[in-house]
């Protein structure tokens, strides 16, 4: 389109042009969002462990932004250089709207080294798929950004000369030409946008498939990382630690299949523990559930309180105390009664290497746990063949995270015998003060013991008073014969209750 204009007034009026403000640049960045500086800070100390190229750092912190932040604040898409917003609303903006983009903030938020390895993991899936939207559209990109450069030119300059011409007519002309120059400018970035935006669309469909597997891969990646922080860190966010320590720590545990299992197990079962806890009643904040009266000062309703902020109503709130007639919330509150101690006899036999015995030691430390939050004594057995037998000791406030890590890592991998665990179970009730303490014995089963031995076992248990129960991962097996059952208390069979309802029975109580 050629644009005419014939008059100086006529291009004041135009559509085409704002004259209500002074023309000034806009200032262009590389970024989609406007970090704080801290977060700045905080990106730049979680990606010490990692390598990135120069040119795919403002990306990567957008990415780190968008997950680590409480709130997000966004650059306008005019602030943004020409590929950036052009092109990485297909592969990042699109993120926020998906389903999947909460989950993922709720376990980066903030936490710098989740959203660190959830950001790279995320960027290393969808670059490729960047890359070839930015090899599709490079020669248009590239045209478009000389035009935008082009056209702040001639804003600046046709500004200039309408201000000479409203003095000097007999420069309208070349404002005319200016402005003809201007608009056609506008016509062409709008022809060429155009041109980028339909390569985009047509790239949409790999582009979905691209951003859906990044993000199911961010999510796993951000899962692993908090499971591993808060399973084998005295600090659960990693606040506490550097950032290469976290890094060597998931780094240990993505290279070991055991403790990799063992973690998201164990995440899992925290998390859901977690989750009870914050539903529970907790004292001196429990459940309101009525109005009555009383001088409790820390549940009165407000209105109360503001008797106080008057001289005149001082005296009246007094009285209402001393009659203990003040309105307050009445509350329910959960009163827990401590249990007694855990022994947990652990089979680490070869027949339960794999996802039995990752899932086995996940439940005995999510035991564990539960222990240590009602300040009970915990103990765990590894046990295998005839003489492989380990006893790791959890006293409340005498252990630390790298303890848990060390059990979570051993297995024996060898054969099963039943009697050096039962045996070492009962000395720890014997000798080292476990009082009370309930068995609970962890096993595939896959062990058979004489009758006598079981008399004399099963005499020993009743003599030290302790109950036994019997976890038997017998999926695909059900119904076959335990050894244990003679002597135990109850038996709780996987192939009957499944793996959930076996968690819902230990971790619910």
């Amino acid at each position: 389109m050629k644009y005419r204009f014939s008059s100086l007034d006529q291009i004041l009026h135009s559509l085409l042009f704002d004259f209500s403000m002074p023309h000034q640049r806009t200032e262009q960045t590389d970024r989609a969002t406007r970090s704080t500086r801290l977060g700045d800070m905080r990106f730049h100390e979680a990606c010490r462990p990692y390598y990135f190229e120069e040119e795919d750092l403002p990306m990567l912190i957008d990415l780190f932004y968008l997950f680590y932040a409480e709130e997000h604040r966004m650059t306008r898409p005019e602030e943004r250089i020409a590929p950036v917003r052009l092109l990485q609303p297909a592969v990042m903006d699109k993120l926020i709207g998906r389903s999947g983009f909460a989950q993922l903030r709720k376990s980066c938020k903030g936490n710098a080294f989740v959203s660190m390895e959830a950001a790279q993991t995320y960027f290393r899936t969808i670059i490729d798929e960047l890359n070839a939207l930015y090899d599709e559209t490079e020669e248009l990109v590239t045209v478009l950004t000389q035009l935008e450069n082009r056209q702040d030119g001639l804003k600046k300059k046709l500004c200039h000369l309408i201000q000479e011409a409203q003095d000097h007519p007999a420069k309208i002309p070349k404002a005319i030409r200016a402005a003809e120059r201007l608009a056609s400018t506008g016509e062409q970035i709008r022809v060429i946008t155009g041109m980028i935006q339909d390569k985009v669309r047509k790239q949409q469909p790999e582009t979905e498939d691209a951003v859906h597997l990044a993000l199911q891969r961010s999510i796993q990646s951000a899962e692993l990382a908090h499971y591993a922080l808060q399973c084998w860190t005295d600090d659960s966010d990693g606040q506490s630690q550097t950032v290469e320590r976290s890094y060597d720590l998931l780094d240990r545990v993505k290279h070991n299949p055991m403790l990799l299992g063992i973690t998201r197990q164990l995440g899992r079962m925290r998390e859901m523990l977690s989750d009870l806890r914050k539903n529970d009643y907790v004292h001196g904040r429990g459940e309101k559930y009525s109005i009555t009266r009383g001088r409790d000062l820390k549940n009165l309703l407000s209105g109360e309180l503001a008797l106080l902020a008057s001289p005149a109503t001082t005296p009246l709130f007094l009285r209402k105390y001393n009659a203990k007639g003040l309105l307050q919330y009445a509350k329910r509150e959960r009163i827990h009664k401590g249990h007694g101690d855990i022994i947990v006899c652990l089979d680490e036999s070869a027949s339960t290497e794999g996802e039995n015995a990752a899932w086995g030691k996940a439940l005995a430390l999510a035991v564990q746990d539960i222990c240590a939050h009602e300040g009970r004594k915990f103990a765990l057995i590894h046990f295998s063949g005839k003489d492989a037998l380990r006893t790791d000791r959890f006293l409340p406030g005498q252990y630390t995270a790298d303890d848990l890590l060390s059990a979570a890592e051993h297995f024996f991998d060898g054969g099963t015998d039943f009697e050096p665990p039962i045996r070492e179970a009962l000395r720890l009730i014997n000798e080292e003060a476990f009082e009370n303490a309930d068995i609970l014995f962890i096993t595939d089963g896959q062990c058979s013991i004489s009758d006598e031995l079981a008399e004399q076992l099963q005499a020993a248990i009743q003599d030290a008073r302790c109950s036994v129960v019997g976890l038997l991962l017998d999926a695909g097996r059900p119904g076959m014969e335990f050894s244990l059952e003679k002597f135990c208390e109850k038996i709780i069979r996987i192939s009957e209750i499944g793996k959930e309802g076996t968690e819902q029975i230990f971790l619910k109580q």
